[in-house]
């Protein structure tokens, strides 16, 4: 699976029409293109584990994670007409931002080694 993590901040006078249309653009991709296995969207929560827990030099308020079945759907999903509209969107609310494709596995059902390069 490939996974397509997006890491934002909006600006502080990003408008709710702005946010709104984003969101809604999100929406119909994840359901439009077929390749999307799941869409989850997040915001930030403050946890408290009894230990310190850094998390860098910049903390970000919101998560997207999309899930793709492999490297093709991803990029049928970022080339889609839809999607064009969301990233020049999502520039112009964002203040920071880290966006980043992963190749993910279930640690629940599959082996880890062969991912981070070791030999079982």
């Amino acid at each position: 699976m490939i996974a397509h993590i997006v890491l934002f901040n909006p600006k502080q006078d990003a408008s709710s029409e702005l946010l709104l249309s984003c969101a809604q653009l999100l929406e119909r991709l994840s359901r439009e293109v077929a390749g999307v296995k799941r869409a989850s969207v997040g915001r930030r929560v403050e946890i408290e584990a009894g230990y310190s827990r850094p998390f860098g030099e910049k903390t970000y308020l919101n998560v997207c994670i999309l899930e793709f079945e492999d490297k093709q759907s991803l990029v049928d999903y970022l080339t889609h007409p839809l999607h064009r509209e969301l990233g020049r969107l999502f520039w112009v609310l964002s203040e920071s931002a880290v966006i980043l494709e992963s190749e993910m596995v279930d640690a629940k059902t599959e082996p880890l080694a062969p991912l981070i390069g070791l030999k079982t």
